[in-house]
């Protein structure tokens, strides 16, 4: 099925307006701590409330999640926190040159249980090796969900990928309840580690988008 031209305007637009977003709030190279999915923003204004000199950015595809998530940096009086409204993956693509990932949190996010929407789950080998290439040797990937068959797919994907492994043994490094984990009764946790091996960027896209153009590595 053929994409509408206006339809495809509108994504060029809106992704070329995340772009010049982006390169305002990060004018220079820098690493940054990446949480996909910030829904209100609980727990990522806590973490940058106790770690000030780590810039974080939060993104969602809710505009109202993310309106709440900005009262809460604003109250805290956060300067090292900002949330975006964007798909996942655009936000990857769109980041300025010479920002790299310093950490990445996933938390809770939608399982797309449905066996004919699992398409849609972020956590895809595709995925993985774009993250890798804005990620440098030792960044940690965190990954959190109550859905125990996506978890196992997850932990899947990352061990047959040469770009993260997986490390039993790393600690999580805070803890701070949020909505969608007060809400499960119970929760898997890993933590990937970004190794050496070159990352192989296969120019991921949420189902349904328009092509992006691959992301650069750090290296």
């Amino acid at each position: 099925m053929s994409l509408k031209p206006d339809f495809l305007a509108r994504i060029a637009e809106r992704r070329d307006q995340l772009r010049r977003d982006l390169a305002a709030l990060l004018p220079a190279p820098r690493p940054i701590t990446w949480e996909i999915g910030s829904g209100h923003g609980h727990f990522l204004v806590r973490y940058a409330a106790e770690h000030p000199e780590k810039f974080c950015l939060g993104v969602d595809i809710q505009i109202e999640r993310i309106e709440r998530a900005n009262k809460k940096r604003d109250h805290a009086r956060l300067s090292n926190c900002h949330f975006v409204r964007a798909e996942a993956r655009e936000v990857l693509h769109a980041l300025p040159d010479g920002v790299t990932l310093a950490e990445v949190w996933i938390l809770f996010p939608d399982p797309w249980p449905k066996a004919r929407h699992n398409k849609n789950r972020l956590l895809r080998p595709e995925f993985l090796e774009d993250l890798a290439a804005r990620a440098g040797e030792g960044t940690p990937l965190y990954f959190r969900t109550d859905h125990t068959e996506y978890f196992r797919e997850a932990e899947a994907r990352i061990r047959s990928t040469s770009a993260w492994r997986i490390d039993p043994a790393a600690p999580w490094p805070m803890e701070h309840e949020t909505v969608f984990q007060a809400r499960a009764p119970s929760y898997h946790s890993l933590i990937a580690l970004r190794t050496t091996h070159p990352a192989r960027p296969t120019v991921a896209v949420a189902p349904g988008l328009p092509p992006l153009t691959a992301p650069k590595s750090p290296a």
